[in-house]
């Protein structure tokens, strides 16, 4: 048997370190690699893993000893890589290191054993630990802004008294007529708190130097209750210097007035229309906007409710220069009416009526589930821990983002999409295969039964079940789709198989007109009438030219098997499990059928509309090449022109070389086929009435 050129690598002080080469891998233990899925079950997807044992004769990978070289050089989470020859078949952290022995180890002179079973585990795996909700996308965005002053999120719990800054140096301040945890809010963010006396709510803040060379914002988001017509005023703030800069609203006159004083002297008073504007029953994001530049300071007041498209704004100027804001007030809102989010900025940095500080106020609607995923991960681990497949363009486009842990964040995103999480091979990163590029695949891997060194097993079972699928929205709705008349339908056997009942979590940005898509796409991917050939082994020691074809076969490849059974079996590659001894190299795939990812192409021979209601007029026997087809449709006939296409009657495939037009007989409408017999070799007579389905059908979820 050939000896594998086996590569176990540390990465520490930076660099790579090969454990093989020094002979610190134990060769008669063999190195264990898992990645992707270990079966179709759902759940937080499984991590890689690398698994090894090292000698400890030394002491060496004992990390805490003091002695060892590689004291605080290397421990939990440090980088570890498998590969083969130049291939890394995995890259994960080591996770785990288990130090033991036998009871008469002694290194001098040497008697027994001493080991570290070290466990290395993919970027999944810490993440799918952290369970903690990560705060609301607005809250998320404002916290990342550089120029904070103060900022109140006021997003606590029920019984909360007072609103915490989370800036620091910023005072917490006591909200009076307020109460918090109401459920309303803005999609972006948690339950706000709720004004039930008027002009309360002061909020103090912590300025700066008391002239500001810039300027500086203040702002915050509102939901206005029945203002019954009335004047308000929702903005009020002082500053170190003396200043005072007020906004009200007339409701009634449809008049926004802008009061500023500085030192006690007005030094702007200017009312602004807004005819025909209503302000009742809105949410808004409010801002200040306050900039110096030459002497002149300009005070602009912007405005957008949650359903404009951009935000509307009124300014006014005056000659001095303004200080930093010290306190705010957020009252001057009606009973009922809900505000947080308060923030002031000590720069202009960062402009709070910006488009993308909205669109995370409205929780990211219409982003892309790759490109939710890859903002997440962005956020929360930085830049360079995932990649996207190539169609994340064409991924669905999701609902608002709540406020929920990152591995249900980012499960969502995998449902939503029906994506194929899994962690990457060569790198310490997460990939995300997106739909489209699941579909219709060329094989990576071509294999006979002469390739294998037993032939997989065939079960046939419910474990890919669902023929009543209820797509379930996060925020409330649902949609179901149902199959009652397919071989895996919802008839009692042998008509169907019974129901059998599947809901599906998904966040979608338009559930009315994606809903009803996405149940029957699980519909169909559930109803797949075939038997599943859950794991394929190949020894590559036995079959070392499968190798390279091996080697190219990711998580979400394809791989065939010619030659088993009557037809080619096409079979996804969920994951595999990878041992490598010093002399033996074998690879289990987990396997599901393939033919739920092969789509209906519009206008292609490969991909036809199958038929529920064509069957055969009469029996014949099994050499017979005439045959007729007979319809209960006139809507539905089998081209004359397309020819050759196959079809399948009975288990046998049947190649069709030319058709005869339908014409209406009593019963039905027929048409003679010529065919070609025994295509997949079954040989049989064709009973009467035996369905008639397309043997290339492709999966429409309409």
């Amino acid at each position: 048997m050939a000896k594998q050129n086996l590569g176990l690598e540390l990465y520490y002080s930076g660099s790579w370190h090969n454990l093989v080469t020094s002979s610190e891998v134990f060769s008669g233990a063999p190195v264990t690699i898992r990645r992707g899925l270990g079966d179709e079950s759902g759940g937080w997807p499984r991590p890689a893993q690398i698994t090894a044992q090292l000698d400890n004769s030394a002491d060496k990978y004992r990390t805490t000893n003091p002695e060892s070289p590689l004291y605080g050089l290397a421990g939990r989470n440090t980088p570890m890589r498998a590969s083969v020859g130049d291939t890394v078949r995995a890259a994960v952290e080591a996770s785990s290191w288990s130090a033991d022995q036998t009871p008469d180890f002694r290194d001098s002179p040497r008697r027994g054993k001493a080991w570290v079973d070290v466990t290395g585990s993919g970027l999944l795996q810490r993440i799918g630990q952290w369970t903690a909700p990560i705060g609301s996308p607005f809250r998320r965005f404002n916290e990342e802004l550089s120029d904070l002053a103060g900022y109140f999120p006021c997003e606590d719990e029920q019984g909360a008294t007072r609103a915490f800054s989370t800036v620091a140096g910023a005072t917490n301040s006591y909200l009076l007529g307020t109460t918090f945890g109401s459920q309303q809010r803005p999609p972006g963010s948690d339950p706000l708190a709720t004004v039930v006396l008027r002009d309360g709510a002061t909020f103090d803040f912590i300025g700066g130097d008391a002239a500001s060379t810039v300027g500086w914002q203040y702002g915050f988001v509102a939901y206005m209750g029945d203002l019954g017509g009335s004047f308000f005023t929702p903005i009020n703030v002082t500053t170190l210097n003396g200043g005072f800069f007020s906004i009200s609203l007339d409701d009634s006159a449809h008049i926004i007035n802008m009061l500023i004083s500085q030192g006690g002297t007005t030094v702007i008073n200017s009312n602004f229309s807004a005819t025909g504007y209503n302000w009742s029953g809105r949410w808004f994001s409010l801002v200040l906007d306050v900039s110096y530049s030459g002497g002149t300071t300009t005070v602009t007041f912007k405005w957008r409710a949650l359903d404009e498209s951009g935000y509307s704004s009124a300014a006014d100027t005056y000659s001095g220069i303004p200080s930093l804001p010290e306190q705010g007030f957020g009252g001057g809102l009606p009973d009922n009416s809900a505000f947080g989010h308060v923030i002031a900025t000590n720069s202009r940095v960062n402009d709070l009526a910006s488009s993308a500080r909205f669109t995370a106020l409205l929780g990211h609607p219409g982003e892309t589930a790759a490109v939710r995923f890859g903002r997440l991960l962005d956020e929360e681990l930085g830049p360079g821990y995932y990649y996207v497949s190539t169609s994340y363009a064409d991924s669905m486009p999701m609902g608002p983002q709540r406020n929920d842990s990152l591995p249900n964040l980012i499960k969502e995103c995998v449902t939503t999409e029906d994506a194929l999480l899994y962690d990457y091979a060569t790198e310490l990163r997460l990939f995300f295969m997106c739909r489209v590029d699941r579909y219709n695949q060329t094989p990576a891997l071509a294999l006979t039964p002469t390739d294998l060194p037993a032939l997989p097993k065939e079960v046939t079972d419910d474990q890919i079940a669902g023929n009543v699928v209820t797509t379930s929205q996060r925020d409330g709705g649902e949609y179901t789709a149902r199959d009652d008349t397919g071989p895996l339908g919802t008839q009692p056997p042998p008509d169907g198989v019974g129901e059998e009942k599947e809901t599906v979590n998904v966040n979608l940005d338009d559930p009315d007109t994606d809903g009803p898509q996405v149940a029957n796409w699980w519909l169909r991917r559930n109803t797949v009438d075939l038997p599943r050939f859950p794991q394929v082994t190949i020894d590559l020691n036995a079959k070392p030219g499968l190798v390279p074809a091996v080697e190219s076969v990711d998580v979400g490849s394809v791989i065939t098997i010619t030659g088993f059974r009557e037809y080619v079996i096409r079979l996804y590659v969920l994951g595999w499990t990878e041992t490598i001894g010093s002399h033996s190299r074998k690879i289990v795939f987990t396997c599901a059928p393939d033919q739920q990812f092969q789509v209906g192409e519009w206008d292609s021979a490969g991909s036809l509309w199958d038929s529920a209601t064509h069957f055969l007029k009469t029996g014949v026997n099994s050499s017979a090449t005439s045959v007729t087809f007979r319809s209960l449709s006139s809507k539905i006939t089998w081209s004359t022109t397309g020819t050759p296409y196959d079809v399948i009657i009975s288990g046998e495939r049947v190649t069709v070389t030319s058709m005869g037009a339908a014409s209406l007989v009593s019963g039905g409408y027929d048409q003679v086929a010529t065919v070609t017999r025994s295509v997949n070799g079954i040989t049989k007579p064709l009973s009467a009435n035996e369905p008639i389905h397309t043997a290339t059908p492709g999966r429409w979820a309409l």
